[in-house]
């Protein structure tokens, strides 16, 4: 007997393939269903992003007035540093120490050293013979007028310089009438010679190197006098003798003294030349080049 084909159960295979669409539709729905979770996490976390950069700004912002005060409180603390560092100074050059630079003006020249020659004037009363105190009060009033030539352009401040001037000298003269000083006569006669009295000035110095050929300073200051008048074979001669007088530099004489002879000696001979060379370090005092020079404190 020829048997018959088996019929194919097409039920079974319609079944199967229903079964393999819907789980390919549910795992296109699963697939949609995660890109929008993913998408809405995405837009979750660029919104919270954009959240945070906002609140910066805004933090950034509301902070500005506040930067504004701390810089301008810092600078303002600065100025007021500043303001009190000009106070500060100013208030020192009331002080007779406080150096000499700091000095910018007649008045703060005369702030600088009126208490200091109050308080010594003061205390010379006690002891009219007081030999300290009668060399610092010279010394003082020299200083206080020498300086005062640099800042003095009206008359009545030139007079005043002047008057300062010629006190200096009358206490330099109840410093030597009690203790002789070759170091208070050349600062007497500078003091003379910064008051406008050259003459009386180069007189002074003249008779003390007569008497005294071995002290450096005064010819020194001599040499300069003469040079400051033209006199230049007489400052070279002066100049020389200064040299002579102080072979190891004690007061600085030697260095001074050639340096300004060898100024003088590399001029000409011609008296334009000589003019030129003494006019361009006239008035350059050996006080004026070491301060002390003279063995005395300025």
């Amino acid at each position: 007997m020829s048997s018959k084909p088996k019929k194919k159960n097409r039920t079974g295979s319609s079944n199967k393939n229903r079964q393999q669409s819907k789980a390919h539709q549910a795992s296109v729905a699963q697939t949609k269903v995660q890109a929008s979770s993913d998408k809405k996490d995405r837009k979750k976390r660029v919104t919270e992003i954009l959240v945070v950069v906002f609140a910066v700004i805004m933090a950034a912002t509301m902070m500005l007035p506040s930067l504004s005060a701390i810089f301008t409180s810092s600078s303002s603390s600065s100025s007021t540093t500043d303001a009190a560092t000009t106070d500060a100074s100013t208030d020192a050059s009331t002080d007779a120490t406080t150096d000499a630079t700091t000095t910018n003006s007649m008045d703060t020249l005369d702030a600088k050293y009126a208490d200091t020659v109050s308080t010594l004037e003061t205390k010379l009363e006690s002891n009219s013979n007081d030999l300290a105190t009668l060399l610092a009060l010279g010394n003082d009033y020299f200083s206080w007028g020498y300086q005062g030539t640099s800042y003095a352009t009206t008359d009545e401040e030139k007079s005043h310089v002047n008057d300062l001037l010629s006190k200096a000298e009358g206490y330099y003269d109840s410093y030597l009438a009690l203790n002789d000083s070759g170091s208070v006569h050349v600062d007497r006669a500078l003091c003379q010679y910064y008051s406008g009295d050259t003459d009386g000035a180069t007189a002074a110095l003249e008779q003390y190197t007569t008497d005294n050929p071995d002290f450096g300073p005064a010819w020194a200051n001599l040499g300069m006098m003469y040079a400051s008048a033209s006199r230049t074979d007489d400052a070279k001669a002066a100049f020389q003798k200064a040299i002579d007088a102080d072979p190891d530099d004690k007061y600085g004489v030697k260095s001074y003294a050639t340096s300004y002879l060898s100024s003088l000696e590399s001029s000409s001979d011609s008296a334009s030349s000589s003019s030129s060379s003494s006019s361009s370090t006239s008035g350059t005092s050996l006080s004026d080049a070491l301060q002390s020079a003279s063995g005395t404190t300025l």
